[in-house]
């Protein structure tokens, strides 16, 4: 592999890079491999808030402690990474004249990946995707040195449309009458009309998603934009960790939930598709368009549906099975018994019947002075649940023309540094590295310790079907006293 001969290793030589969003799981990747194969770029510019207690420079501090940058680790990273204290909930993103001066001034590539990408989050928090890329867009028209500007979106943001092509779609309201009518109205309010306010969209994060790309297309921005929409983002396939990952959103969340004994249902169609992209694959196509923006020096925005493979939902599982007893945790909860339900009613029946447990598990709580909140987490758990069926209920195709012409007009040498338009091959080898993933990454459990979540899991498995058959024998016993047998 020579980087030397690599068309997109040579464009980031000397560039100066300001990325929104650098902590995010899609961030944290571009960041690494920037920094694994463009070295002789000049600086990277990470913006970062306050979170959880800590202030911007602590988080900076420990953003290379992650696991992504092990085979980084030898390098001076912090000769070409520098923090900018900000935050996109504010009005100029948060940035001191200094830092300010210092962006317009300096910054050559503007990568916009910051967004909240919960789907139960409030109208006001959506908002803020709208009103930061509103910031930014004013941002870039004022940086002298502007090459290109990149804006990760989601392959669902026009998602009432069964056919997604890569262009814009008219949006539910335009970015003024949008952010005008959200800062107008009570909060209260907002949360009261957010059903009748969605209309056909399924949640705010796809709802704000729509309108920031039509604010972009409105923008006349003076340098090539890009906008690159992902399907549903996955473990990493192959860098710079096979199955790494540090989110629970999304399908993420739902297996992990299935595989620690949480979730127990999950409301969805065998046979629907899920569109599953490595998050590496997304990286490399975002650092593959960014240099193409460049090079060609479009007019309008060019759009990269990014969506990966279909897997039906229905196969996932099974091969989600596949790995559960080959890598179990000590820190499992309960033994895995999820399925999919294709019925929405018996979902909510067998959701309600595995909430029993949880209220009972609270009464206990409470009698001991303890915070009961396991039925208030569960609630929150069917909730994201719900939101997320929509997506697992549907089928969607997609136009990946750009994809296509981007991913031919790379060079050979690019191709095997900045793979993504690549079939997987082997499902069974890549889910496997995902199950190791969340085992490695989400519960921070060793590979040593497994044959001690081995041990646990031979007792949830007894635990698991001696209180089903319990249950049974507590039914049967009711129905034989009521009818007097």
């Amino acid at each position: 592999m020579s980087l030397e001969n690599s068309q997109i290793a040579q464009f980031f030589k000397n560039q100066t890079i300001f990325i929104t969003g650098g902590t995010g799981f899609l961030g944290k990747l571009l960041i690494e491999k920037l920094l694994r194969t463009c070295w002789d770029l000049k600086k990277i510019y990470v913006l970062m808030r306050s979170k959880s207690g800590k202030t911007p420079q602590q988080r900076f501090d420990e953003l290379f402690n992650f696991p992504c940058f092990d085979l980084i680790r030898g390098k001076k990273l912090r000769d070409k990474v520098f923090l900018i204290s900000g935050d996109c909930k504010r009005p100029l993103l948060g940035l001191s004249d200094q830092d300010l001066d210092l962006l317009k001034r300096e910054t050559t590539c503007f990568f916009h990946v910051a967004a909240n990408v919960k789907f139960d989050i409030s109208f006001k928090e959506a908002s803020y995707n709208v009103s930061a890329t509103r910031d930014v867009v004013n941002l870039t028209k004022q940086m002298s040195n502007l090459k290109v500007f990149i804006y990760v979106s989601t392959a669902y943001s026009n998602c009432i449309n069964s056919h997604i092509a890569e262009e814009f779609y008219k949006p539910p309201m335009d970015t003024n009458t949008f952010l005008n009518f959200i800062n107008a109205v009570d909060d209260d309010v907002l949360q009261n009309i957010t059903h009748p306010l969605l209309g056909k969209w399924p949640n705010t994060y796809v709802y704000s998603k729509c309108i920031t790309e039509n604010l972009i297309k409105n923008s006349n921005i003076n340098v090539p934009v890009a906008i690159i929409r992902p399907s549903i983002i996955m473990n990493t396939i192959e860098e710079p960790i096979k199955g790494w990952i540090d989110n629970t959103y999304g399908l993420i969340g739902i297996t992990f939930g299935a595989c620690v004994g949480v979730v127990r249902s999950f409301y969805a169609g065998k046979n629907n598709k899920l569109n599953l992209v490595p998050a590496d694959h997304v990286c490399n196509c975002v650092l593959a368009a960014t240099w193409k923006a460049a090079i060609t020096q479009s007019e309008s925005p060019v759009i990269y549906n990014c969506v990966g493979e279909p897997k039906s939902c229905e196969d996932c599982t099974k091969l989600i099975n596949w790995f559960y007893w080959e890598f179990p945790s000590e820190k499992y909860l309960w033994y895995k018994s999820f399925k999919i339900i294709e019925n929405k009613f018996w979902n909510h029946v067998y959701f309600s019947l595995h909430l029993l447990p949880a209220y009972f598990i609270d009464l206990i709580f409470f009698f001991f002075g303890k915070s009961a909140r396991i039925v208030q987490r569960y609630t929150r758990i069917n909730r994201v649940l719900e939101m997320s069926s929509y997506f697992a209920t549907r089928d969607w195709t997609f136009d990946e023309d750009n994809v296509i012409s981007l991913w031919k007009g790379m060079s050979d040498e690019d191709k095997k540094i900045f793979k993504f338009n690549v079939k997987i091959t082997d499902w069974y080898a890549y889910f496997r590295n995902c199950a190791l993933g969340k085992r490695l990454y989400l519960l921070n459990d060793p590979i040593d310790t497994v044959p001690k979540g081995q041990k646990k899991l031979k007792v949830l498995f007894v635990l698991h079907y001696a209180v089903i058959i319990l249950l049974c024998y507590f039914m049967f016993a009711t129905l034989m006293f009521m009818f007097g047998f």
